[in-house]
């Protein structure tokens, strides 16, 4: 990896496990947690599915064989974990599990894509110093 790490650099390497953007990836995963935690507890969520919520928001920027589909978290591509499994609750109506659905998607896919950008547009000023590309 050219920020210094031993490791093979990559897309996934650099959004996912790169050192350098590990505290942002912990401050992103921090503050989804917080608001689903914040919007599960507004709409009386059962614990159940407030638990699974917060698993996964907690998962979201990272590998995890139950939350992701195919094992691999892809955040930095602009997508989600499947919301409908998440949620168990029985005596939730159609259209409240379809409004917590929206809110939520709506609150990862904006915290992932923020995160993603942020990364990406440091990657890619870091490596124009690097090439000493000038500056338009």
């Amino acid at each position: 990896c050219r920020l210094g790490c031993n490791a093979t650099e990559s897309p996934r390497h650099i959004f996912l496990t790169c050192p350098h953007y590990e505290i942002w990836r912990n401050d992103a995963r921090d503050e989804i947690t917080r608001k689903t935690e914040m919007k599960a507890e507004t709409m009386e969520i059962q614990s159940l599915t407030k638990d699974n919520l917060i698993r996964a928001a907690k998962s979201l920027f990272s590998d995890d064989d139950i939350i992701w589909p195919l094992h691999y978290s892809l955040y930095y591509i602009g997508q989600l974990p499947n919301i409908d499994k998440l949620i168990e609750d029985p005596t939730m109506t159609m259209t409240q599990k379809q409004r917590l659905k929206s809110h939520i998607s709506s609150d990862w896919h904006t915290s992932s894509i923020r995160l993603a950008g942020r990364i990406f547009g440091d990657f890619q000023k870091r490596m124009a110093v690097l090439n000493e590309c000038p500056r338009r």
